[in-house]
């Protein structure tokens, strides 16, 4: 039939541009683990403060288009060092309040964040590392902070250049991450105030939070016209140290 031979052809299509998605997506978290990683290392040695910690900061603040900043701190949780120069103003805060750090230092593994608001504008997410003295003590924390949707972004324009195909990328509780439009960051996924009127919505949703890969059809009402828009989507999970952030890529159908 060749309606649906159309049709398998516009899924294989979607699969493979979501792999391609997928992989360039890991492999940005993969580069900016190593590089907080390496900072780690660096770090026992030249210890959370002092020059030397402030150009291996610096360096991991830089290590890629999606950083941002990034932080040392100590196990009481109060920042010691920080860049790049912008940042600086946050040394001495005390952030043992927040999850994120009580993780790091209790199980002394790297972990990465979700999304969280930054203080002079946007949003970001961080990749932590325990710092390790050459006696082998925790001595804290590196935190390196990074934009989720620069991290997509560079990759998504280049992927789905000239298609007819949308990118969204959420976390696991419906937090969109990265958008075409980029006010829709830091927003949830299904509007409040279009969930009564499209269970399809929240069903595709509440299956993205369960499964790390999938397929859906979902309808909702256009909120210009209020005519029924359809579209598909298929799913897969990118993400490091057991935070998974969904990826989806949509058609209008």
């Amino acid at each position: 039939m060749p309606e649906q031979a159309s049709i398998d052809a516009e899924h294989a299509a979607m699969l493979s541009l979501l792999a391609d998605l997928q992989g360039d997506s890991n492999g940005a978290f993969y580069r900016l683990d190593a590089a907080t990683a390496s900072a780690a290392r660096d770090l026992g040695n030249a210890g959370l403060s002092g020059s030397d910690a402030d150009m291996i900061l610096s360096s991991l603040a830089a290590s890629g288009p999606a950083a941002i900043s990034a932080i040392t701190f100590d196990r009481d949780g109060t920042v010691r060092a920080a860049a790049p120069a912008s940042v600086t103003e946050l040394i001495g805060l005390d952030l043992s309040g927040q999850q994120v750090v009580q993780a790091v230092l209790t199980q002394n593994q790297p972990l990465q964040s979700d999304l969280f608001a930054l203080a002079e504008g946007g949003y970001a997410a961080t990749i932590e590392y325990p710092v390790i003295s050459p006696e082998g003590q925790v001595i804290g924390a590196v935190s390196g902070a990074f934009s989720p949707y620069e991290l997509v972004r560079s990759s998504a324009e280049t992927t789905l250049e000239d298609t007819p195909y949308a990118v969204m990328a959420v976390q696991r509780d419906g937090l969109v991450l990265f958008d075409s439009d980029p006010a829709r960051v830091g927003t949830a996924m299904v509007d409040e105030s279009l969930s009564a009127d499209s269970p399809e919505m929240l069903d595709f949703a509440g299956q993205c939070s369960a499964y790390w890969s999938g397929y859906a059809m979902y309808s909702f009402p256009d909120t210009g016209t209020g005519q029924i828009v359809k579209k598909e989507a298929y799913w897969t999970t990118i993400g490091i140290h057991r935070n998974e952030w969904r990826l989806i890529i949509i058609r209008e159908i």
